[in-house]
């Protein structure tokens, strides 16, 4: 298997920031990034091992190509949320908690941290409460199974009187 190596050393990097040994991991995820410089996974273990060296800004770039590399996983949008709330940034760690859940609706430590700094900074914040994806909360396994019925003002002000949202439309050619 090609990617074995890859896989390898980004398991190695998380294995030693598990173990706290920051500058192994460091060294694992760069060597992985070397493997494979679009990995996500090698730079989301890269910036988590830098912020747990306590090298919070440098860790800032790594976090952001994950995203970059994998813009549809909610992990790394938290992972660089964790990082920017150490960093006392609590306006851009509340715009990726939104878009982690805008990747995925169920995605709950992301929701947990964003009720989490609206307390901190006294605001509220919208959650994106829709995914971007289908009706499971993925962006990424996005399908559309059924036509949508317009929508209709009406019926969220709870008019009794408003006449019914007319059928969805029919593909029979």
């Amino acid at each position: 298997m090609a990617n074995q190596p890859l896989r390898e050393l980004v398991q190695e990097a998380v294995d030693l920031i598990r173990q706290q040994k920051y500058d192994q991991a460091i060294d694992a995820a760069r060597n992985a990034i070397d493997e494979d410089p679009r990995d996500a996974a090698a730079y989301s273990a890269l910036g988590i091992a830098l912020a747990s060296a306590g090298r919070l800004e440098e860790a800032v770039e790594p976090l952001q190509r994950a995203i970059q590399q994998a813009p549809y996983h909610p992990e790394h949008y938290y992972n660089l949320a964790v990082n920017q709330v150490k960093l006392g940034r609590n306006n851009e760690a509340i715009a990726m908690c939104q878009e982690a859940i805008r990747c995925d609706g169920k995605f709950k430590q992301a929701a947990v941290l964003l009720k989490e700094l609206e307390k901190v900074t006294h605001t509220e914040a919208a959650p994106y409460l829709a995914s971007i994806g289908d009706q499971k909360g993925s962006a990424y396994h996005y399908k559309q199974e059924k036509p949508q019925a317009p929508y209709d003002p009406l019926a969220e002000q709870g008019d009794e009187n408003a006449p019914p949202p007319p059928p969805p439309p029919t593909n029979n050619q």
